[in-house]
């Protein structure tokens, strides 16, 4: 195997130094965008470090001195934060029509810096029930949490059989690998399998090849809301939601889905911003 450009090293600790959050030679490996192995990237960052370009501290690497800092500095509080996000995780399971819950953002990486950091969760829900478990989830936060989204923070929500992403980039391919499995991990690996694209941006990531299967089952609960409120109250929260994210969503950066099948709502993303602060390395 060919030494690995050190261009390709830096790209990923620049798309991470927009978080000012350092990486270990193992996550670099999962993040970089050429064939590699872990000895490899492990020569090739003793000798950006050898040359001052990189800077190493307890095995974080970064492209600045404060990143490993911090990330030494806050290891135990994303620990904390990652046996809080379970517990919630397990709650949100019991939902009505809820299949799969995991974490994504900051947390998911292990990149939390502060306390006050949102829980961020991709949840994935029973076929045609986007918005009916996205009903009750926002019915739950607005009337017991006073709609804090410190503990819940529901990003994007899957149809079960509807798992491939229309949005691919470095940004969106970034944050599906990192998705920790908090509730059903054959659900996360069918979400993988649905999105084989992300091996052009990280090559070395290993991805299940199962197809999406259903999972078949339904709760009492459920057959019951079924009966009672059915496929006319599913396209009801669809409209009620599609017009609250497109009135609340950043026209410039931010960004909503409202389709029969996902919800996604980051009225103020930072999508836009880091793939402008890649583009920029990149055009070095």
């Amino acid at each position: 195997m060919k030494p690995i450009s050190p261009k390709a090293l830096q790209q990923v600790l620049h798309y991470f130094s927009f978080f000012n959050h350092a990486l270990s030679a193992k996550e670099i490996l999962r993040y970089i965008a050429v064939p590699a192995s872990l000895d490899r990237v492990k020569e090739g960052l003793r000798l950006l470090a050898s040359e001052g370009l990189v800077y190493e501290k307890q095995g974080w690497f970064a492209l600045d001195s404060e990143s490993p800092e911090l990330r030494i500095e806050h290891e135990q509080l994303n620990k904390k934060r990652l046996k809080l996000a379970r517990r919630v995780g397990r709650f949100i399971a019991f939902f009505p029509f809820v299949r799969g819950v995991y974490l994504s953002g900051s947390l998911s990486k292990s990149g939390v810096q502060s306390k006050d950091d949102d829980l961020d969760f991709f949840i994935l829900t029973a076929s045609n029930r986007v918005w009916t478990a996205k009903f009750f989830l926002i019915a739950f936060k607005k009337i017991f949490l006073l709609n804090s989204e410190k503990y819940f923070c529901i990003n994007l929500l899957m149809d079960e059989n509807q798992l491939s992403l229309t949005k691919r980039n470095r940004y969106t391919a970034t944050e599906v690998v990192s998705l920790v499995s908090l509730k059903n991990v054959q659900g996360l690996e069918s979400f993988l399998a649905a999105n084989h694209w992300v091996k052009e941006y990280f090559p070395n990531e290993a991805l299940p090849d199962a197809s999406p299967v259903e999972s078949g089952y339904r709760r009492i609960v459920e057959r019951f809301l079924d009966r009672l409120l059915g496929g006319a109250f599913e396209q009801w929260c669809k409209e009620r939601f599609t017009v609250h994210m497109r009135t609340h969503t950043d026209s410039e950066v931010g960004y909503f889905e409202a389709e029969t099948h996902s919800s996604a709502y980051f009225p103020k993303s930072v999508e836009q911003r880091l793939m402008k602060h890649l583009q920029n390395f990149e055009n070095e």
